[in-house]
């Protein structure tokens, strides 16, 4: 730490949902438009860690069991023999076909793009469960979701990479899991967005109520996005949480309009983080900017811009969910009280 910087100043933090297929397969068949576009996300991959190391930013990459395998064997070896038993079969990941490696099947393996992100200054690689787990899904039981991430943890070894951070898929934090994180080595989650339309719900539970809400957000909201003061980031139990504070969602033709709206919202959260010493999360998935890759890339040096301004003028800094972490904890790993 740079001599007088203070250990908790304001701070951007950005976590990526990096699933490929597995994020999305209970919905998007290999016949869908968004599925043949999976191929070219790993492209998107590729140049967002670039952008990230030439702009000096950290971030958290949640990375799905599955893909830090290069080839089938591999993801065999690791799979937990103990598997979840959802009651909705289409959420089961292990009957979907898996070509033999990552040439012949890039929208389900991804050794190579972990071991590329892994090597770049400032990414943190940490999990997304291993078979992209639904931890508020009927059926599925608390063994189970013990044997997941075990797994996550022995498939992220392939690579040297001891994980720490866990992000839950489709922010469904089951709070009654939480000793299972701690239990497993994880000091640290991404919780969901404190508000209504974002708390953890199950896919039976979510409504067009429920997504409107979240899109509204995006652009518009009630006040400015949630940032985290950092003596609220460690719960009683130890577990850190980063909670999010705003989705990037993707550029729309449809809405293009409300570009400059959504820009000025999530502005608006970094200024406040930066100003009263808080945490910003900002969090998306790669695959998000396959569609319209340089108006969202273009989008995102608007933010880094926006970020470097604050850092001169407000010490605001670029963190991981690692590094947030990090400089909670005193060295000897207890948690500070003020």
């Amino acid at each position: 730490m740079p001599l007088g910087e203070p250990s908790r100043p304001g701070a951007l933090v950005i976590s990526l949902d990096f699933e490929l297929h597995w994020g999305m397969r209970d919905h998007v068949d290999r016949q869908s438009p968004t599925y043949a576009e999976l191929a070219d996300s790993r492209a998107v991959v590729s140049d967002m860690a670039t952008c990230f190391a030439q702009r000096g930013i950290h971030a958290t990459w949640a990375t799905v069991g599955f893909l830090f395998a290069t080839t089938r064997s591999e993801l065999l070896a690791h799979a937990p023999q103990v598997r979840p038993t959802y009651r909705r079969h289409e959420f089961d990941p292990y009957g979907e076909p898996i070509g033999a490696d990552e040439r012949t099947d890039p929208e389900h393996l991804a050794g190579s793009l972990v071991r590329e992100v892994a090597s770049t200054t400032g990414q943190e690689v940490a999990s997304h469960t291993f078979s992209h787990y639904y931890c508020l899904e009927a059926g599925q039981r608390r063994e189970q979701f013990r044997a997941d991430l075990a797994a996550a943890r022995s498939a992220a070894s392939l690579h040297g990479i001891e994980l720490s951070s866990l992000v839950l898929p489709r922010n469904q934090w089951n709070p009654d899991y939480a000793d299972i994180v701690l239990e497993q080595g994880f000091d640290c989650i991404r919780g969901p967005q404190p508000s209504w339309g974002h708390r953890a719900r199950s896919g039976d539970e979510q409504s067009s109520t429920a997504r409107v809400a979240r899109l509204v957000d995006s652009y518009a909201g009630f006040g400015a996005p949630p940032t985290v003061a950092w003596h609220e980031v460690v719960r009683p139990d130890g577990l850190c949480d980063i909670p999010a504070s705003a989705f990037l969602r993707p550029y729309s033709l449809a809405r293009r309009r409300l570009e400059s709206m959504k820009l000025h919202r999530l502005v608006t959260g970094m200024r406040e983080a930066a100003r009263r010493q808080r945490l910003f999360h900002l969090w998306w998935h790669p695959h998000n900017f396959t569609r319209h890759p340089k108006e969202n890339f273009e989008f995102l040096q608007r933010i880094f811009d926006e970020y470097d301004r604050l850092a001169d003028v407000e010490g605001m800094r670029s963190l991981s969910m690692r590094d947030v972490v990090s400089r909670v904890r005193d060295r000897d790993g207890s948690t500070p009280t003020d």
